[in-house]
């Protein structure tokens, strides 16, 4: 069936991070890298094929946009998790689809899916 996508996950919360990663590789996704910070996530960018990513909003008070802007330069779709409904996202984000916690699994990869889809891979 092909190569089962990258995708990054970052997450600053280890047992939704761990909870997600087991959802998503049982979807048939790899994923390449759990990290918990901007800057991790950044660095892993720079020397790592991703497909899509999975973005908590809200990292230990620090917001992942730096790494949504860099995935928009890159042209590597992505989505939001997010505890509220993502009313601040603006500019080159506004649109970013967002889905609250607790998070539906099954819509969760259903919405990557249609990412990929989308980017044609």
């Amino acid at each position: 069936m092909g190569d089962k996508p990258n995708i990054l996950l970052v997450e600053d919360d280890f047992l939704i991070a761990y909870d997600m990663k087991l959802q998503l590789e049982e979807a048939a996704f790899v994923v390449v890298g759990t990290v918990s910070s901007a800057e991790d996530a950044l660095a892993l960018l720079e020397d790592t094929s991703v497909c899509a990513a999975v973005l908590d909003m809200d990292l230990g008070g620090v917001s992942s946009f730096p790494i949504a802007h860099r995935l928009n330069e890159m042209r590597i779709p992505f989505l939001f998790v997010s505890g509220n409904d993502g009313g601040e996202l603006h500019g080159d984000l506004a649109g970013s689809p967002i889905m609250t916690k607790p998070v539906n699994y099954p819509r969760l990869i259903s919405v990557l899916r249609g990412l990929l889809g989308a980017q044609g891979t």
